[in-house]
């Protein structure tokens, strides 16, 4: 018997493949797991035992530093959001939420503008321009003409990097053009103004040596994070410099009289977008927070 120890890449119909240094073994998980009500997950650094056959078993998981229930993927370092500048346009709502889980998660989250050749660069500047003070990092991209692809496989370079946007944004077609794999792309349905979903189930894609790639359906479903709504401000950074000017300290952001970030989005220093959002998700966290009562 062997013992290794690599990372779960692909998990599918109850096989793991673990790749190690001696290459990608597929494995079976051990019962304790599911006594354990943990499930082996991609992005898991696992311990596994091969048998003389060269089959093997997940006896180990290591420390998780996040991990999602749905898609199922764990020990993220980069979340690049992809949003194309038309056909379809950007949902800023779901860009807004997506920031927040990943913040929550402590993950580093690069804002892609994909399509970038379909429109004038001055549409891709404005999206840009929303989030300039949002500490995320913000990159034009078109895989026509092949702008800012570079630039971000510079920024994921040696990391577990997760792709998120809904269909038809250009994930998997960038995805593509990072790896050199031919990967299925899907048409854009005129009905939904989305693409059909392509991709069937979490897979790391190592493109370079420690460089992995993970295209993740179902990323567009998640939840917002548990936490106090009375936080929720605080993940906002272009939130922050201005709640010193609120005239009470339990400020809600919301209906007050004087507040610091209310006064910042009347006068164009917080984006008008950021703000909504922030009113759609508080009202959520509160009522979900009634609920649990």
């Amino acid at each position: 018997m062997l013992t290794k120890n690599g990372t779960i890449i692909k998990g599918i119909g109850g096989f793991y493949y673990v790749k190690t240094d001696i290459g990608i073994i597929e494995c079976r998980a051990r019962g304790k797991f599911r006594n354990e009500a943990k499930v082996p997950t991609v992005g898991d650094f696992a311990d596994i035992d091969i048998d003389e056959n060269g089959s093997g078993t997940v006896k180990k998981i290591g420390k998780r530093k996040n991990f999602f229930v749905r898609p199922p993927i764990s020990n993220i370092d980069t979340l690049v959001l992809v949003a194309a500048v038309k056909n379809p346009n950007p949902d800023l709502l779901f860009i807004d939420k997506m920031l927040l889980i990943a913040k929550n998660n402590g993950v580093e989250a690069i804002l892609c503008i994909n399509k970038s050749d379909l429109c004038d660069s001055a549409d891709a500047e404005k999206i840009c321009k929303i989030y300039e003070n949002a500490d995320v990092k913000t990159i034009v991209t078109s895989t026509l003409s092949n702008v800012g692809i570079d630039e971000l496989k510079g920024l994921i370079n040696k990391k577990v990097t997760a792709f998120a946007g809904f269909s038809g944004v250009g994930k998997s077609s960038i995805l593509k053009k990072l790896t050199g794999l031919d990967l299925q792309t899907g048409n854009i349905s005129k009905k939904l103004s989305r693409g059909k979903h392509t991709t069937r189930c979490v897979e790391l894609l190592e493109y370079a040596d420690g460089s992995y790639l993970a295209d993740t359906p179902g990323f567009s479903m998640l939840d917002l994070p548990k936490f106090p709504s009375e936080e929720l401000w605080r993940y906002y950074p272009e939130f922050l410099s201005y709640a010193d000017g609120c005239k009470f300290s339990d400020c809600r952001h919301l209906n007050e009289r004087d507040c610091g970030i209310k006064n910042a989005v009347e006068n164009g220093e917080i984006p008008p977008s950021r703000y909504e959002s922030y009113r759609v998700f508080y009202e959520y966290l509160k009522q979900k927070e009634n609920e649990y009562k």
